[in-house]
């Protein structure tokens, strides 16, 4: 069985979730975490988790919506949290994004919730799921402090040394569709090892001027693949392990 680790389904039409769910069993695809970001799409990834089981919620908010939210609603946030973090498979997406947040107070209001939502996971034992656009450095350096114990790093494919010690914190890293169209994506993960690595598509977000589905997950397993010169089962199987290893 196969997963997508990271995904939107929250921002999918109707008719795209139906045949999602229809053609979901035809590729092995057992389990699509939808990641949320905000209030309302926690709530809809609920929703959306009752109605399909192969939907499995993760409950966050997304690092650059933190920044207008005051202390009321972010302690309005955390109270939903506690409350509702049973139902959820994760936290997620959660995390630092540095590349619009360019003020001193911005980035440091992102490092304080994040360390909330660390504290968080380590209390319940929930994996979280993180985002680190230009700020992948300050990423593992605050899970390190934190001591973050289980750890999706959300498209970690820039720099090899920084997955390395990804590695060596225990942590995952995921891919997604650049892995198809980038070179140097492609070369990162050849050299990965396999049993660190989860696949995500971040469904429904355009690549290549496409779409991105769950369904694309044949296709980034394929890769792997190729990349680490053994079967597609072999894959298949390791990439599931990992994926139970974290998430069960």
């Amino acid at each position: 069985m196969i997963q997508d680790t990271h995904a939107h389904i929250d921002m999918m039409e109707e008719n795209e979730i139906q045949t999602l769910a229809d053609e979901a069993c035809k590729i092995n695809l057992d389990a699509i975490i939808s990641c949320s970001t905000s209030f309302s799409s926690n709530q809809k990834n609920f929703e959306l988790a009752q109605k399909y089981p192969l939907i499995k919620p993760a409950i966050g908010l997304y690092p650059l919506n933190i920044i207008e939210l005051n202390e009321n609603e972010i302690s309005r946030a955390f109270t939903y949290f506690e409350n509702e973090i049973k139902k959820a498979i994760a936290i997620g997406e959660v995390g630092l994004d540095f590349k619009y947040s360019i003020k001193e107070e911005e980035k440091e209001k992102q490092k304080q919730i994040l360390t909330k939502f660390i504290e968080l996971s380590n209390k319940y034992s929930k994996p979280l799921i993180i985002h680190s656009r230009f700020a992948q450095r300050q990423v593992i350096e605050l899970l390190e402090e934190s001591k973050a114990k289980k750890v999706q790093l959300h498209s970690f494919t820039d720099s090899q040394k920084l997955m390395q010690k990804a590695v060596e914190l225990g942590y995952y890293v995921s891919c997604g569709m650049s892995l198809l169209y980038k070179p140097e994506v492609a070369a990162n993960i050849s050299s990965f090892p396999l049993e660190n690595l989860l696949l995500e598509t971040d469904s429904p977000i355009i690549f290549d001027n496409q779409k991105a589905t769950p369904l694309n997950i044949k296709s980034l397993l394929e890769k792997v693949s190729e990349l680490k010169k053994i079967s597609y089962k072999e894959t298949e199987e390791q990439l599931n392990k990992n994926f139970h290893s974290l998430y069960d």
